[in-house]
């Protein structure tokens, strides 16, 4: 699971959507990737300018440490998220070909779309994640999950 945000971050408090899959025998990984909040600063600023990068890697190398312990069938894992984790189980399933399925709740699809039509309490948010705009508008399209697919197994 990614979480939202993408600063935000993930919980060991109860979590209903968490017991309903683990009731049901499936394994559940709810990864606090770089940027997630609760851990310092520092941790909190390594998104910065990283956004859809270490977010990908780190769950990535959650998923890995999980599946080389035999905790999971690494043949057999998907990937979910909303809104930022939505983002976040886009680029990993357009760049990775680790997941063997995945869900995103409204994710965003393209980062440009996002920075140049958000609500200005979110405005320049993905300039301190990404890079600024309009400059940096290449990064946006190079980590948008609607404009790469080198990673995918299957049709994209």
């Amino acid at each position: 699971m990614t979480h939202g945000g993408p600063t935000s971050m993930a919980t060991s408090g109860l979590d209903t959507t968490i017991q309903f899959w683990v009731s049901r025998g499936f394994a559940v990984l709810d990864v606090n990737y770089s940027g997630s909040t609760g851990f310092g600063r520092a941790y909190r600023d390594r998104l910065r300018g990283n956004w859809g990068l270490l977010d990908v890697s780190d769950t990535v190398a959650a998923v890995e440490a999980v599946t080389r312990r035999g905790l999971a069938d690494p043949s057999r894992v998907a990937i979910t998220g909303g809104s930022a984790g939505g983002y976040t189980t886009l680029r990993s399933l357009t760049t990775t070909g680790r997941y063997a399925a995945g869900i995103s709740r409204y994710g965003i699809g393209d980062l440009t779309t996002l920075v140049t039509d958000t609500h200005k309490a979110e405005s320049r948010y993905p300039e301190g994640l990404i890079a600024p705009w309009p400059t940096g508008r290449a990064v946006y399209e190079d980590r948008s999950p609607s404009t790469t697919s080198t990673g995918c197994r299957r049709r994209c």
